[in-house]
């Protein structure tokens, strides 16, 4: 009879051992809507946190030089952009037609920024790179167009290189802005204080 009670005696030990491993597990896993229930609710949402943002105004401390290199730079990254798009098929319209608007629009740009003179020069590769713009924006552009546009690009691509370069024009661009001076808010000597 011994035999029996040890082994009943083992059975519950080893039940006592599972329920045991089943409550601790239970414990560490835990059950999501049980955790929810004892989890302490906000009564107000509380708010995202803001940024702080503090802006300054470096516009003073931009060359024109610096800012002609800017702009010819953006230019030439859009303008590789435009000659890419067009000599990858297939074609896509929406990238060759931003491509060729952001291109026009930093040539623009670089036309403001130089003196009168070579601004001149500048204006009839600034109406033909519009002309071709148009053409660009048109819905109708055959499958031979973009070739003989893309031709036409790199033609002009280069004479810009070559012609108005940041390094060969720092001597032609306008000179800095300057801001009017403000006048202080407030009375002055020769007016009556209200």
């Amino acid at each position: 009879m011994k035999t029996g009670s040890r082994s009943s005696s083992a059975a519950k030990t080893a039940g006592l051992i599972v329920v045991a491993v089943c409550l601790l597990m239970g414990g560490v896993i835990g059950c999501e809507s049980l955790q929810r229930k004892f989890v302490r609710k906000r009564k107000k949402p509380q708010a995202p946190p803001s940024p702080v943002i503090s802006f300054r105004d470096y516009s003073q401390s931009i060359t024109p030089l610096d800012r002609y290199r800017k702009h010819y730079l953006m230019f030439d990254y859009w303008n590789d952009q435009l000659i890419h798009a067009l000599g990858t098929p297939p074609l896509n319209a929406k990238r060759y037609k931003h491509a060729s608007e952001e291109a026009l629009a930093e040539l623009q740009t670089l036309h403001g920024l130089l003196s009168d003179d070579k601004a001149d020069q500048l204006s009839p590769l600034l109406d033909e790179r519009a002309k071709i713009h148009r053409q660009l924006q048109s819905p109708s552009l055959s499958q031979t167009s973009p070739d003989a546009i893309r031709r036409a690009l790199e033609v002009q691509t280069r004479q810009l290189h070559r012609e108005f370069l940041w390094k060969d024009v720092q001597d032609q661009l306008k000179p800095p802005e300057s801001k009017p001076a403000t006048a202080p808010e407030g009375p002055t000597d020769d007016a009556p204080a209200p």
